[in-house]
């Protein structure tokens, strides 16, 4: 059995509000918790609190599958989530369930009144607020008044003081010179060898550098990592690796590969198109990529997920490309789904693969 520690604290976020929190305590625990409802409900709650419907329903219907009872709480968070995409049978369908149940159940009443407003006015109709669809959701811990009062005191005492603060920065700025802008912190870039050491002799490497192009090519991956573009970084690195470049550079551009950045759809990178990476996958081992498809093969294991990423196929009868990608955390795939998959490339026993870090559900190819 599962910890219930860490469902307690992370419902105890919820009711306090702090969805972000309770979503950020669990998402890493999926393979822990992944036949446990009670999990999935209250991530499926807390994406529906920050805005994230579709994230929400997927993971509420994962756990009424695991649910015989099917907790009342995940059938409200399915009728909001209904009601949203103005499928207003469904919602009232699980409203009227709810009442089955508990015919007193107020938050279920006063969810099927409004339905059949919905519903009386029709598809031109305004359809129902975000506000509406709140109070179908357990509810949380907000501030008070009094607080809210206090807040706005403090509120304005804080942006009298940053005011002044402003007024007294604009003035030492103009009698000190900017401070120079921030460095991103990696390895010592200082000390670069000589020109007559950045390359060896030698004629069995993927890559031949004349000695300035070994010396731009540390200078691109230097500036791209002080830019964040870090799949471009890696790129210059790789180049480096696979080239007749001396044996120091390679080591001072292998020390950079440590603080390079995971792929994350908040932090957009450069992706590597396919053809890029098929015609030369070494060379891209470690860049990102962010391609979207059809899923095929699926095989879910304990402790990774692989399937095939059919390329362009959501879009028309051809397959620009067959890709297989695996992923180390849980996520509820079914075939034939459309993906967009965020990851790096890996080379694995003669072969090259897509080591996945996010996933986005695009829907479903239609037959």
């Amino acid at each position: 059995m599962a910890d219930d520690s860490l469902l307690r604290q992370a419902w105890i976020l919820y009711k306090r509000g702090q969805f972000s929190a309770a979503l950020e305590s669990l998402e890493s625990k999926v393979f822990q918790f992944r036949e446990d409802p009670a999990f999935f409900r209250i991530l499926g709650l807390c994406c529906l609190r920050l805005g994230d419907w579709k994230g929400g329903e997927t993971y509420l219907q994962r756990s009424r599958q695991l649910d015989e009872s099917v907790h009342r709480d995940t059938l409200l968070g399915l009728m909001a989530v209904a009601a949203r995409r103005r499928d207003y049978g469904d919602a009232v369908r699980l409203g009227l369930e709810i009442l089955d149940r508990d015919p007193k159940d107020r938050t279920a009443k006063k969810g099927l009144a409004r339905l059949r407003v919905a519903l009386a006015a029709g598809e031109g109709g305004a359809g129902l607020d975000k506000e509406t669809l709140g109070q179908w959701l357990p509810s949380y811990r907000r501030p008070n008044s009094a607080l809210r009062v206090w807040s706005l005191r403090i509120g304005v005492i804080l942006v009298i003081a940053g005011a002044l603060a402003a007024g007294t920065w604009w003035g030492l700025t103009l009698v000190k010179r900017a401070a120079p802008s921030e460095v991103r912190q990696g390895p010592d870039f200082s000390g670069f060898p000589l020109s007559s050491d950045t390359i060896q002799a030698g004629h069995s490497f993927a890559v031949t550098l004349t000695s300035e192009e070994v010396r731009q090519g540390w200078e691109r991956a230097q500036k791209a990592f002080q830019d964040y573009h870090d799949s471009r970084a890696r790129y210059e690195i790789n180049r480096l690796l696979l080239s007749n470049a001396s044996a120091p550079v390679k080591e001072r551009a292998r020390t950079l590969i440590p603080f390079l950045h995971e792929p994350d759809f908040a932090r957009p990178d450069d992706s590597s198109s396919y053809q890029e990476v098929r015609t030369s996958p070494a060379i891209y081992e470690g860049c990102t990529v962010r391609w979207s498809g059809v899923l095929a093969n699926l095989v879910s294991g304990d402790k990774k997920i692989t399937f095939d990423l059919l390329l362009g196929y959501q879009d028309g009868q051809v397959v620009e490309g067959i890709v297989p990608v695996e992923l180390t955390f849980a996520a509820l795939l079914k075939n034939s789904q459309v993906v967009e998959v965020l990851g790096r490339v890996a080379l694995r026993d003669g072969r090259w693969l897509i080591q996945g870090t996010s996933l986005r559900d695009l829907g479903y190819r239609a037959p």
